[in-house]
């Protein structure tokens, strides 16, 4: 039997909110995983000493908004495939006659 989550708060979610409408190309979905990703590592390796699993995960967060390499590098390559699939594609303009 799979253990169920906690849903995050309703103030965690809402500052989420407000990163991903701040960035381009970064969502909300993106960020929650990215949060409970840092949740985790909170939970499975040493952390420091004094400091709240939930602002271990919003740093991770801030990280990855900022563009860090260092985590959820899979995330930032399904990103910039998303990204370059909205750009406007080349049109071929063909010339008029002008009569």
């Amino acid at each position: 039997m799979a253990v169920r989550r906690k849903p995050l708060s309703a103030s965690v979610i809402s500052t989420l909110r407000a990163k991903a409408k701040n960035r381009k190309n970064i969502t909300l979905g993106q960020l929650k995983k990215v949060y409970r990703r840092g949740q985790g590592a909170w939970l499975s390796s040493g952390s420091r000493p004094k400091i709240p699993m939930s602002g271990w995960a919003m740093a991770r967060v801030n990280s990855y908004v900022r563009g860090s390499r260092k985590h959820d590098t899979d995330l930032r390559k399904k990103r910039k495939k998303w990204a370059r699939s909205l750009e406007p594609q080349e049109s071929i303009l063909l010339p008029c006659m002008v009569i």
